[in-house]
């Protein structure tokens, strides 16, 4: 299918949206300095029925309002650079990890970065952000094959100087992280080395003695997850990666029984699949989300179904990495 969007938009004119979402990772990172002049544009209703109709694009998100790159150096995270990673002792190289940023949580979900990096921190690790490179999977799922080389390649030239140090990458959002082992993959073959790159509870459900040692219990609530599709089908044990972590830190996750959000991607941004996204949302997530007894236990993976879940029933729906936070913060202040 990606193969035939590059020869047919080779052949004929590309609507508009294709351009604008392909190019997003690329200007992102300039809009995020001023967010608000971007923002007060996305979030008026009449441009965004002139999206609709003319760019095909609606309900287009918001930018976050914290700058990454301030809130970093005010909260101590530290970026993978090779004077950083060459300056650590073996002690602290062995606790060592990178997380890969993606545009979708580092623009529009910074808070959820500044809390996976705060949580695996008070966890005992050392843990480093990745400088920011377009990752490039808009581009591919639209068919721009030659400019998702290019970016992919350009991203590899990165990863593959931090990989020189031997420590672990991973990633939050699992449609982005999982590109490396799929499209990265199939567009480079052989020709070049994919750094791993995991996702976040493929590699801390590895790390189960390290966090024994940390002897945190962090009480006996019961959360609900629901996984983004991406993961059920190209990584499904991960899923349950997330339950074994929670049960190591004394808490319960259960696996909620659902199937698409109606987002897919940029799919459920598409006007003319407006309707249809919703009609799925409503037949497979809202009776969840509007189900009182699961109120405040219900998690998210997904950037994009916790993008539906806020644009439908205006609830902002936690990552696991964050429930664990707010428990890890509790547990690490009544025991000081």
């Amino acid at each position: 299918m990606i193969k035939f969007l590059e020869i047919y938009y080779g052949r004929y004119l590309r609507p508009a949206k294709d351009y604008f979402v392909g190019s997003l990772e690329f200007i992102i990172p300039t809009l995020s300095k001023v967010p608000m002049p971007y923002n007060w544009i996305v979030e008026r209703q009449w441009i965004n029925h002139l999206t609709s109709k003319y760019m095909g694009l609606t309900d287009t998100p918001s930018l976050s309002r914290i700058n990454l790159k301030k809130e970093m150096a005010h909260r101590g995270i530290r970026l993978a650079t090779p004077m950083s990673l060459e300056a650590l002792n073996p002690r602290d190289r062995r606790r060592a990890v990178i997380v890969v940023q993606d545009a979708f949580t580092s623009f529009f979900e910074t808070e959820l970065v500044l809390d996976t990096m705060e949580m695996l921190n008070r966890l005992g690790f050392q843990a480093f952000l990745a400088p920011y490179r377009p990752n490039g999977k808009p581009l591919h799922v639209h068919g721009f094959l030659k400019a998702f080389n290019r970016a992919a390649g350009k991203n590899l030239d990165m990863l593959q100087n931090l990989s020189f140090y031997g420590l672990p990458f991973i990633g939050i959002e699992p449609s982005m992280t999982l590109a490396y082992r799929s499209e990265y993959t199939k567009a480079f073959g052989d020709s070049r080395t994919i750094p791993k790159i995991q996702l976040l509870q493929e590699w801390l459900a590895q790390q189960t003695e390290h966090l024994e040692k940390q002897q945190l219990s962090l009480g006996h609530d019961t959360y609900h997850l629901m996984a983004h599709c991406t993961e059920k089908t190209n990584a499904a044990p991960s899923i349950n990666n997330w339950v074994s972590i929670f049960e190591k830190l004394d808490l319960q996750l259960k696996v909620e029984a659902v199937g698409c959000c109606g987002m897919a991607g940029t799919y459920g941004h598409e006007a003319q699949n407006l309707e249809t996204s919703k009609a799925i949302y409503e037949l497979s997530w809202q009776s969840k989300v509007q189900n009182d007894d699961l109120q405040l236990k219900l998690l998210a993976t997904g950037y994009s179904c916790r993008s539906q879940v806020k644009r439908m029933d205006h609830i902002n729906l936690p990552h696991p990495a964050q429930a664990l936070l707010k428990h890890i913060r509790i547990a690490q202040t009544q025991s000081s």
